[in-house]
């Protein structure tokens, strides 16, 4: 997806084994739990504002993808493309990834809507490692291609995802 077309794919909820395990196991702990214990479920004082936060996420992520416009992609660009800009403007003004910041936080606030303790764990590990290393790969190249000035807005942005620089 380029920014100016928005598909299902666009949200990468399909996008690999291992995240189509995620969120097997969090239905599956959802409703295990719903029906041994339900009264660790629906607890409106913890649902309503973890609601908000989910919306905010998912907000960001799309502002995100909007702003960047054609220069958002899913795939970590290792070129140089035609019109290829650094996007420093706008919510990028906050943090260098708000895609993934977003997503980061939107995927561990799911399951703390779900009241899933076990898959909260999973999530803030497996989503922390998973955005380590992506962002330390896309850092690496975008410095290759945009260089000094990377490595300013660098120094100046944070990420937002707890002990990733």
């Amino acid at each position: 997806s380029t920014g100016t077309t928005c598909t299902h794919d666009s949200f990468l909820l399909t996008h690999s084994t291992e995240a189509q395990i995620a969120i097997a196991a969090a239905f599956i702990e959802y409703f295990i739990e719903w029906f041994f214990f339900p009264s660790l479920k629906g607890h409106w004082f913890i649902v309503y504002p973890i609601y908000c936060v989910v919306i905010v996420c998912q907000f960001i992520r799309t502002l995100s993808m909007w702003t960047c416009g054609k220069n958002f992609h899913h795939l970590i660009r290792e070129t140089k493309e035609e019109n290829h800009k650094l996007v420093t403007y706008g919510i990028y003004c906050f943090s260098r990834h708000p895609s993934y910041f977003g997503w980061f936080w939107w995927s561990i606030s799911t399951q703390v809507l779900l009241m899933n303790p076990v898959c909260t764990v999973l999530y803030v590990y497996l989503s922390w490692k998973f955005f380590d290393d992506r962002i330390r790969d896309e850092e690496k190249t975008l410095i290759n291609i945009f260089g000094n000035e990377y490595e300013q807005y660098r120094r100046k942005v944070p990420v937002g995802i707890p002990f990733i620089n």
